[in-house]
């Protein structure tokens, strides 16, 4: 049973040591690009395609290793002047743009195949090479069909806007209608519907609408009073109790009050002088 166990764990380990072995024999592969080959619809700014590698490829280390390694070519098979960037912050990324500022005469064509072509020589920065030359083909966005479907869904959304208000205004005009036939009374037809008099009818509707507009009044008056309050308050103090001029300390009543005890003064030594005289 234990040598079961030892032969299990061990074929075990074979296998692992083996599918590692596998791993690490992979070599420098292409994971990825962006468009992809055989994409439609590549934006005709910033021509290029991005290429995730298995391994990591430095501008320090493979620069001018890889430097003719990535080359654009147009529908006709033109070689298009191209750069390329690596990717220092993001592992095994490397961007082939088709660069303008050597060339300003060529421009890049909507609705055109464009072909990137990647030499098996490319190297790693571990030194492992693609071994295999890869062609990455796609086309650029149909700039006038891009344009007409625009312009389509822009006549689409101001249709629509135009038949949102239309049908908005419709209804807001056959609401103020039906309001007006239901405020509204014919007395003929009331008369016959509720065996009153034409008269009593006119009158009745008479005073409904002498009260409606009363009640509007009203309500507006006490609206405009609201308002008038609302601003009023805004500089006024309220006190718990009223106070008098001279709870505040007032500086006339103050004097006032002077004034009289002084003149008191003055008539009771009048008097008490007075009296003195009479009694020599």
């Amino acid at each position: 049973m234990k040598k079961l166990g030892a032969i299990l764990v061990l074929a075990a380990l074979l296998t692992m040591l083996t599918t590692s072995l596998a791993f690490a024999d992979e070599g420098l592969t292409i994971k990825e690009t962006y468009p992809k080959d055989g994409s439609t619809g590549a934006s005709i700014e910033n021509l290029g395609v991005k290429l995730y590698f298995s391994q990591d490829l430095t501008e320090d280390k493979v620069g001018k290793k890889n430097k003719d390694m990535f080359q654009l070519y147009d529908s006709e098979g033109n070689k298009l002047p191209t750069r390329v960037l690596y990717n220092d912050n993001e592992k095994g990324v490397v961007l082939v743009l088709f660069d303008v500022n050597k060339d300003e005469s060529i421009r890049v064509q909507s609705n055109a195949e464009y072909t990137l072509k990647i030499s098996g020589e490319v190297v790693s920065d571990e030194g492992d090479t693609l071994g295999k030359d890869v062609s990455i083909s796609f086309e650029t966005l149909n700039q006038k069909t891009n344009t007409m479907i625009s312009m389509g869904m822009m006549v689409l959304m101001i249709g629509g806007m135009i038949v949102i208000s239309t049908r908005s205004a419709k209804k807001a005009a056959q609401d103020e209608d039906r309001r007006r036939r239901e405020e509204k009374v014919n007395p003929y037809k009331e008369a016959k519907k509720t065996g009153k008099s034409v008269e009593e009818i006119v009158e009745k509707d008479q005073k409904k609408k002498a009260k409606a507009a009363k009640e509007a009044a009203k309500a507006a008056e006490k609206k405009a009073t609201e308002e008038d309050d609302e601003e009023d308050d805004i500089n006024k103090y309220k006190v718990s109790r009223r106070h008098s001029a001279s709870d505040a300390g007032s500086r006339f009543v103050a004097a006032k009050k002077a004034a009289s005890a002084q003149k008191a003064r003055n008539s009771r030594n009048s008097a008490s002088n007075n009296k003195k005289k009479k009694k020599k």
